[in-house]
């Protein structure tokens, strides 16, 4: 079963009005679909990417111009970005897929594959922020335990505590306080110069 859906909206921007005809005209009966103009935008303004699940790009050259208006469009909102190119002279490629694009195609243009590369790269984005939130989860966790420990050898100093006993009057301040033992260490570490 595909990823992508019949509900799924896609953005196209491209610079040759053909190809606009030729992508819309494939994908017209299995997608949302709205193509932005032909031509390069030319001002700073992030691309109208809210409200759709995947950006399809065709350049006949991404230029760097291009990639850092990408960029700044998929900071703001996350989203899938399927480039097509039909030469990549100044070697866009790895600054592409470093600066958020999903996909990157090189001369290999095919309408019949769009709906398979709009799968794939919809399915490597879903995988791709899974990871980044993993990983993003793992530094939060791994900087509360690091702040807990701080706050746990400041009491144990100031107020000559064990480490358990440090440990166990933090969480039941946290309980007391209703806040989560990181919120709590967070504050003692604040205001330690305070403590006698």
């Amino acid at each position: 079963m595909p990823f992508a859906s019949p509900s799924t909206r896609v953005l196209l921007i491209a610079d040759e009005a053909s190809i606009v005809d030729t992508i819309q005209s494939k994908l017209n009966t299995d997608y949302e679909f709205e193509a932005l103009g032909t031509g390069k935008p030319t001002d700073d303004a992030p691309l109208p990417i809210q409200g759709h699940d995947i950006v399809v790009i065709y350049q006949t050259v991404l230029e760097q111009s291009d990639l850092a208006k990408i960029e700044r469009s998929i900071a703001i909102t996350p989203i899938p970005v399927l480039v097509f190119v039909q030469s990549d002279p100044y070697r866009m490629a790895r600054a592409a897929i470093r600066s958020g694009v999903t996909s990157f195609v090189v001369d290999g243009f095919d309408v019949g594959r769009i709906s398979t590369l709009i799968d794939v790269t919809m399915e490597r984005f879903k995988l791709s922020e899974g990871l980044r939130n993993e990983l993003l989860k793992s530094q939060e966790e791994l900087a509360a335990r690091k702040t807990i420990e701080r706050a746990k050898g400041l009491l144990m100093d100031k107020k000559q505590l064990n480490e358990q006993e440090a440990y166990r009057a933090l969480r039941e301040l946290a309980m007391r306080q209703s806040k989560p033992i990181k919120e709590v260490a967070e504050t003692l570490l604040v205001y330690s110069d305070l403590l006698p």
